[in-house]
């Protein structure tokens, strides 16, 4: 009875050891630094003066009820060190976790020679002579580019990864545009008039066309339009598939797009060159550039709903008489992004602004301040050249995650480390198997 009674706590031993080394993971990916510097640990509990964020909140809903406290800050982040090469900055809020059981979008691999120019392999400000960078900048991310000849004048941390947000939309509108006709009329749904983010107006039941859909997409930066141009052009994981297709067609490096509408999900990726590149090829588009230099467009209303008047949210080009038009996008995560041309004198130039606050200034005021610092760079003497891609950057397509998916904030950082730690997952195995190893030892010594 005694030697039976120790075999059983022997073998009791044995599993709790093992189960704690199965744990091993776990404890260590909390404790893990990222390569942009190692995360807050999240209090024991908030004070009630508190913001509402991911590393505080009790429960999803306080996330879910309560948007992140907007960022602040004083100047633009020192990118000098490639903080951001390979993923963005973590995410705030639950917005890019994971659900249980779903795979971790695969990290877009990072090319050997970036695309632009070699210039375009550093990080931080990349600028020639005559250009006088504005003091009033809190972007971490920007570049100035001419639409017409794709020539790069200035930048900051080109190919660095950071969330688009809405402008991102781009992509949808340039294969709607492709793939559809203007004139279909589309009915409103219950699940595009209540889609989470911006809208423009849609209504359940209401008539549309595909045309007016497009203006409510880029001028409004409406996701119930965007619902709607998604399920036209086959459904949502469809729509993923062709703006994805797109962006690696026209040479995008740093680009995945997780959601079609710009809101923050598993992945989610660009950079300024990518969009540079997207815009860049935008522009030559008509049907593109009629909308986005549009000022208003009267939109339909749907049931006893009068319509309405939807104007163009780019304050660049209502704001100066130059503009021609471009994009605006926010979230959480993201923060504030923005693209803008003006038209000075017969030369176009636009900017791209990623990751970017309101404290010195809005982003459209940002993006001028930083097209009007490159007027004096002379053609023909910028720093890169959309396009110009070597062929050592060519880089493998990635999976499309489901949109369906539910995510959860444990599983993504489990994922997402397991994948870029392989140690992580060597060190527990190999604790387990020295346990069983004892354990069978022990169990021949006792037969002999």
């Amino acid at each position: 009875m005694r030697n039976s009674a120790l075999r059983s706590a022997r073998l009791r031993i044995i599993a709790l050891a093992t189960a704690g080394a199965l744990l091993l993971p776990t404890t260590a990916i909390a404790q893990e630094p990222t390569e942009q510097g190692a995360a807050d640990s999240a209090p024991d509990s908030a004070p009630d003066s508190a913001p509402v964020t991911a590393d505080n909140a009790e429960t999803l809903e306080d996330i879910i009820n309560q948007d992140a406290t907007p960022t602040s800050r004083e100047e633009a982040p020192n990118t000098d060190t490639c903080p951001y090469r390979e993923f963005p900055s973590p995410a705030r809020t639950t917005s890019e976790a994971v659900a249980p059981g779903t795979a971790t979008p695969a990290q877009v691999p990072v090319p050997t020679v970036p695309a632009g120019g070699p210039l375009l392999a550093t990080c931080g400000v990349i600028a020639p002579d005559g250009f006088d960078l504005p003091v009033d900048l809190t972007a971490s991310a920007w570049m100035v580019f001419d639409i017409d000849s794709g020539e790069i004048l200035s930048a900051k941390d080109p190919h660095g990864r950071y969330r688009p947000a809405s402008i991102i939309k781009v992509l949808l509108s340039l294969v709607a545009i492709d793939e559809l006709d203007p004139n279909t009329v589309v009915t409103g749904t219950f699940e595009a008039a209540n889609i989470e983010g911006s809208r423009v107006g849609v209504g359940e039941g209401g008539q549309y066309t595909v045309d007016q859909l497009l203006h409510g997409l880029l001028l409004a930066s409406g996701n119930d339009a965007a619902y709607l141009l998604a399920q036209e052009l086959g459904g949502d994981q469809a729509t993923l598939e062709k703006v994805n297709a797109l962006a690696k067609e026209l040479g995008t490096q740093d680009t995945f797009v997780a959601t079609y509408s710009g809101l923050d999900a598993p992945g989610m990726s660009t950079s300024a060159y990518d969009m540079a590149l997207l815009y860049q090829h935008a522009w030559q588009n008509p049907t593109f550039a009629d909308i986005i230099a549009t000022e208003y467009v009267e939109f339909p209303g749907w049931g006893d709903n009068e319509g309405f008047q939807v104007w163009n949210d780019n304050a660049l080009f209502m704001n100066d008489p130059d503009g021609i038009g471009g994009k605006t996008g926010y979230t959480d995560d993201a923060n504030h992004t923005f693209v803008g041309g003006l038209d000075r004198n017969g030369r176009r130039l636009a900017a791209v602004v990623l990751d970017t606050t309101i404290d010195k200034g809005r982003p459209w005021e940002q993006a001028r301040l930083l097209i009007d610092a490159s007027l004096p760079i002379p053609q023909g003497s910028g720093i890169g050249q959309l396009g110009q891609v070597n062929q050592a950057t060519a880089s493998t397509p990635t999976a499309i995650p489901s949109p369906t998916n539910t995510p959860t904030p444990e599983s993504s950082n489990l994922a997402s480390n397991l994948t870029n730690h392989p140690a992580l997952i060597i060190a527990p195995i190999s604790v387990i198997v020295v346990l069983l190893a004892i354990a069978l030892a022990w169990t021949f010594r006792r037969r002999r």
